[in-house]
């Protein structure tokens, strides 16, 4: 039995957001690489000759010789993995689909596909890969929670790790809080369950014999539960940077009540974990209380988010525009909050309802969702997929294009560069890497490519110019700030047109920290 087992390419549109995924040089890298394909091929057994194919470093072969394809799809791949799925289904092959928007809205893909996989594939695994080699696979397959204690060893082995340049490891699943247009609780649900240490603690070391030195902890709320962060964060502690093994950061998602625990933020800094994503979305407390991201409420933002950068953490963060507060001037307002932030790389987005959130429910009975493929598909660009209560969808589209363009305009990124600089926390000693160069193809070419192409944009050169100079002034940083450059270039490319030109040499004191 032959399988091709399918990630397709997000939509990006305009978004922001297009900067954590692919690295914008003209050629395929993945800035994170595909754990839930090489997951899934792990679930499937040894017995299925399987090939895996990441979109965003390899083109879909609509030649391949299978009898089956299996396509996982996330609301950013959704549109493009039913296309595929159409298109290799006129060809006469059997279609498997699943992921979480085919959980969440299971008719979108009914007509597409033989095969829907619902929920959680770990715990239906055993009875479709029976099926699978019999030939009988059922028209659907409802799953229940996957218990992570008995999760296997992703297959990376079948992944294109030459073209991805931060390896990922899932360590929990589910969230407690409860914010209206987060999908994530509806499809995983508001217990969390977590991975335990040793297996992440192997998965770890997986990914560094691999060559990985940057791995990203998938989880929708790391530090949530304070137990079992600590523990985590003690496994890694003890694995990173010992028994002559080169330092690894690692990466992942928190909340803002991160900030109340300096012990936790400390022992995140021992353990490497070098950068978290926190969801600041807005400065606006109505929006928040509307929204129900109650997490965020009765604080000084800027204040909490200093406390995190001054411990030793960098703080990339996500914010929000088209809340049903939200008029036109609710654009300068976040642009001014961004401003005060210590953060350089923000990802402005538009507010959508995804299917399966309360906010999409509440759209659908007040009859404002739109009648078009972003209704079912949102989040590929600007557009919302509902009717602003405050302003027209175009007009929210607009404001939320210029916010993303004034924060990465060149001086406006300098001062927030500026402004890290002064507050960040250098890595413990033991997790400062000595000059290494990663393992071939890890990505530091196609990041140093980045620069070279960068530095042709004059606006772009000037920010590695002021970033190459605070890295003389705080070389302790040197490697941190070169990785926010990088991506904040990434981003600067999508919206200035560069991609692809070529430039001048990065200043040594980069090249060197990115080496």
């Amino acid at each position: 039995m032959k399988l091709y087992l399918i990630a397709p390419l997000p939509d990006f549109g305009h978004n922001a957001n297009a900067s954590s995924r692919m690295l914008n040089i003209g050629e395929s890298y993945a800035l994170m690489a595909s754990a839930g394909i090489t997951t899934v091929a792990a679930l499937l057994g040894d017995d299925v000759d399987l090939r895996l194919c990441d979109e965003m470093i390899e083109e879909v072969d609509f030649d391949v010789d299978c009898d089956v394809v299996a396509i996982s799809m996330n609301v950013g791949q959704a549109a493009r993995g039913l296309d595929i799925a159409r298109r290799f289904r006129e060809m006469g092959r059997t279609i498997v689909v699943g992921g979480p928007h085919v959980s969440l809205s299971p008719e979108t893909f009914a007509d597409a596909a033989d095969c829907l996989v619902i929920g959680e594939f770990e715990t239906v695994a055993e009875q479709f890969r029976t099926d699978l080699k019999a030939g009988t696979l059922k028209a659907r397959y409802r799953c229940g929670q996957a218990d992570l204690a008995t999760a296997p060893m992703p297959r990376w082995d079948l992944y294109r790790n030459d073209r991805a340049l931060t390896g990922v490891i899932q360590t929990s699943r589910g969230c407690p809080f409860e914010c209206n247009f987060c999908d994530v609780i509806q499809y995983l649900g508001r217990v969390q369950r977590h991975k335990p240490v040793d297996k992440v603690v192997a998965e770890a070391q997986q990914l560094y014999d691999l060559g990985y030195r940057s791995i990203n902890l998938s989880d929708d709320n790391f530090t949530v539960n304070r137990r079992k962060s600590r523990a985590m964060l003690e496994g890694l502690a003890a694995w990173n940077g010992r028994e002559g093994r080169a330092p690894v950061e690692f990466a992942t998602q928190c909340s803002i009540d991160l900030s109340r625990d300096a012990d936790l933020i400390e022992m995140c800094r021992q353990a490497g974990l070098r950068e978290v994503f926190i969801g600041i979305e807005t400065s606006s407390e109505e929006a928040l209380k509307e929204s129900q991201k109650r997490q965020n409420l009765r604080q000084d933002l800027v204040e909490t988010v200093s406390r995190i950068v001054s411990g030793g953490l960098v703080v990339t963060s996500g914010m929000m525009v088209g809340f049903d507060s939200d008029d036109a001037t609710c654009f300068e307002r976040q642009f001014d909050f961004g401003m005060s932030l210590p953060v350089v790389n923000l990802r402005p987005t538009v507010l959508v309802a995804p299917i399966g959130t309360p906010l999409h429910a509440q759209m659908q009975a007040e009859g404002r969702l739109y009648d078009d493929d972003l209704s079912v598909f949102p989040g590929g660009g600007l557009l919302t997929n509902f009717r602003p209560a405050k302003m027209s969808r175009e007009e929210l589209a607009d404001g939320a294009r210029w916010l993303v363009e004034a924060l990465y305009a060149p001086d406006n990124a300098i001062a927030r560069f500026e402004h890290l600089a002064r507050l960040l926390r250098p890595a413990p000693d033991h997790l400062v890497r000595a000059h290494e160069t990663l393992a071939p193809g890890k990505g530091a070419a196609g990041v140093l490519k980045l620069l070279r192409q960068s530095a042709r944009d004059p606006g772009a050169r000037r920010v590695i110019d002021a970033v190459n100079d605070l890295s003389h002034q705080r070389p302790e940083i040197a490697r941190d700030l070169s990785t926010i450059l990088a991506g904040y270039l990434n981003t600067y490319s999508t919206q200035s047109g560069f991609v692809g030109q070529p430039g001048r040499a990065a200043p040594p004191a980069l090249a060197s920290a990115i080496a």
